[in-house]
């Protein structure tokens, strides 16, 4: 079974642990990293929402960590709006899966 993985500011990401969801605070996009390494390498399937301001210089990790079957890394974006990561992510998962690809109006 996944865990629920979120990494996030910390003040976006306390309430979730009232949930039960394992939440990995990061202030930037260097503690951002730890804590993707510090996840990965517990070695169980996951399912790691980190946001997408935190994920900028963390593409490749990102990508890498998705070639792996047990573990997905999901963009999510923050309370400050959208840098269009996690749309151009969903895009290429859907055109994966169902070889059509998904027209966002801005």
């Amino acid at each position: 079974m996944h865990k629920i993985k979120f990494i996030a500011p910390k003040y976006l990401i306390s309430p979730l642990a009232l949930l039960g969801i394992e939440t990995y605070p990061a202030e930037s996009e260097g503690e951002a990293a730890k804590q993707l390494e510090a996840i990965s390498s517990k070695r169980e399937p996951a399912l790691i929402f980190i946001t997408e301001r935190l994920a900028v210089d963390l593409k490749d990790e990102i990508t890498k960590l998705n070639k792996k079957p047990d573990i997905n890394v999901v963009l999510i974006p923050d309370n400050q709006g959208t840098n269009n990561m996690a749309a151009d992510q969903i895009n290429r998962l859907v055109k994966n899966s169902i070889g059509a690809e998904v027209i966002i109006r801005q």
